[in-house]
């Protein structure tokens, strides 16, 4: 859908990614796949309870954790995963040493929610409509905002406003979150903004002010370490995977290609991010996307392949985040919908783990 909607707005920004008529092959990016060795003995840090610094390790293995759901968040103390059963639905949550899954707002009656998130003590952030509407198109894009829920699951989700365009990024060490709103979910109301508030201990959103904007679609993803900026994504007729820096206001993209590059999930240490790219496909724009691993220093050449489901047809792997030790990767396998341009993420076919390991 974002694809769909990129075409209106601005002829200029569209004329520019004519610019960009060079094509990615398999030299643009690092296959961690012709890498992997064979182990006598594997060595898996966060099994030891160490911390992994970004990019270190070539080695990795891909297990499926559940066999339905979509987008994956980690617990605060990386012992569970919420996921979604589906778009507008159930949270549920997995806890990773008992295999136990449990729904945790099946016994509330609410709308339905499109993303989960875990605030830094574990109370949840979820993302729903607002109210009974009919039109999924219109609840997603033009009615979506935030319910607050605590770490207890004791009560139901409390609506506590804050509408919004698509995802947000939530800090790790503290309650800050950053969201945006769009000439799209504003519709014509130029430009886009991304905003910062906290989620106060009550479940209200406060201190919000404006720390970016732009005449482009732009999504908050993540925070930079000591949350001095974000990772964002921009929706051009490319997507672009950038950086913003809070002090200067500075912006960098990070990629530079003609390919979707969507920032995703950022390693702890702030120096690789998670990207869905297609770049390996060569059908620039078509969604056949994968996970890979982006270094942000700006040249956008270190890029490292992950996974490989896009391999197949009328598959992909995508929404990947990082654990808070930056050794494990959750995901999701998502399968072709009926509609693939405006349900371009697909339909959530289970929850994966990445874990790295070395070798002895």
């Amino acid at each position: 859908m974002k694809k769909i909607l990129l075409i209106c707005p601005c002829l200029l920004i569209a004329a520019c990614s004519f610019f960009y008529s060079e094509k990615l092959g398999p030299d643009s990016f690092r296959n961690l796949a012709d890498f992997q060795e064979n182990c006598p003995q594997k060595l898996y840090p966060y099994r030891q309870g160490l911390k992994c610094a970004s990019g270190a390790y070539d080695n990795y293995t891909v297990t499926r954790i559940t066999d339905f759901g979509q987008r994956p968040e980690w617990s605060p103390d990386g012992k569970k995963i919420a996921f979604l059963d589906k778009d507008d639905g159930n949270v549920f949550e997995l806890d990773l040493q008992t295999k136990e899954v449990q729904c945790i707002t099946c016994k509330f009656k609410h709308n339905g929610f499109y993303r989960i998130h875990y605030l830094n003590n574990g109370d949840y952030l979820l993302l729903g409509r607002k109210g009974k509407i009919k039109s999924k198109f219109a609840s997603r894009y033009f009615f979506t905002g935030f319910y607050f829920m605590p770490a207890d699951a004791s009560t139901p989700p409390k609506w506590i406003e804050g509408l919004h365009y698509e995802g947000v990024a939530v800090s790790k060490n503290s309650r800050q979150i950053a969201f945006s709103r769009t000439w799209f979910d504003r519709p014509f109301i130029f430009p886009s903004v991304i905003y910062v508030a906290d989620v106060s201990p009550e479940g209200e959103i406060i201190n919000q002010k404006a720390v970016h904007y732009s005449m482009n679609l732009i999504e908050p993803q993540d925070f930079l370490p000591g949350n001095k900026g974000l990772t964002f994504s921009r929706y051009t007729p490319n997507y672009d995977a950038l950086t913003l820096d809070f002090e200067t206001g500075r912006v960098i993209d990070q990629v530079k290609s003609p390919s979707t590059e969507e920032m995703e999930g950022i390693f702890p240490d702030g120096k690789f991010s998670l990207i869905e790219s297609d770049r390996h496909s060569g059908l620039i724009g078509e969604m056949d996307l994968d996970i890979f691993m982006l270094k942000l220093d700006g040249t956008g050449k270190d890029v490292r392949r992950l996974t490989h489901f896009s391999d197949k047809p009328n598959q992909k792997a995508n929404n990947p985040v990082v654990s808070p030790e930056g050794c494990r990767i959750a995901f999701t396998k998502s399968v072709k919908a009926e509609d693939w341009k405006s349900q371009s993420h697909g339909l959530g076919a289970g929850v994966y783990l990445i874990e790295f390991y070395s070798c002895k």
